[in-house]
């Protein structure tokens, strides 16, 4: 069990990184050629191209964070005048749905990818699937949050990053 938090610390953490450096490179990227056409009144052809995948694939690699850290957006008028348990029961099948919804990225994304893998992006080259890549992904992690967060898990693998948080709140 160890072995397995560990594993999932460094890959959630690995995820946090990966979209931090994916929105540095969309912002410098998208600062620079907004100098460029205004003050040299010329940019790179590839910058649209690039920036539009740094977004695709932090707002995705975003989404699977959001779901493991439960940071979505709920409505919760009705659900908090109901008993606790309950509460809890209607959490599990919230992310429940959840996963499914992941395991459609998942299902769907593969063909998206398998549809686009003979075209290419125009001004960079690169084929038509790399702006996808991230689709089925992110979808498997989506699904791998949500059962960790609807079983209870989500809990007893992060509760080091938990008590790093506090100790950090306290100091």
């Amino acid at each position: 069990m160890r072995i397995l938090q560990k594993a999932s610390r460094f890959l959630f953490k690995a995820l946090e990184w990966f979209a931090i450096i994916c929105m540095v490179v969309l912002t410098v990227i998208v600062f620079t050629d907004v100098i460029l056409r205004y003050v040299f009144k010329q940019g790179f052809p590839w910058t649209q191209e690039v920036a539009t995948l740094m977004l695709v694939w932090f707002s995705l690699i975003g989404m699977a964070i959001g779901v493991l850290e439960r940071i979505h957006i709920s409505i919760e008028m009705f659900t908090s005048k109901l008993p606790a348990k309950v509460i809890r029961v209607l959490e599990s099948i919230d992310h429940i749905l959840i996963a499914v919804f992941g395991g459609a990225m998942v299902y769907y994304g593969l063909l998206i990818m398998n549809m686009t893998k003979m075209s290419t992006l125009p001004a960079t080259k690169m084929p038509s699937s790399v702006l996808y890549v991230i689709l089925p992904l992110s979808g498997l992690l989506v699904l791998l949050n949500a059962i960790l967060v609807a079983a209870g898990q989500d809990k007893k693998i992060f509760e080091k990053n938990s008590e790093t948080a506090k100790e950090d709140d306290h100091a």
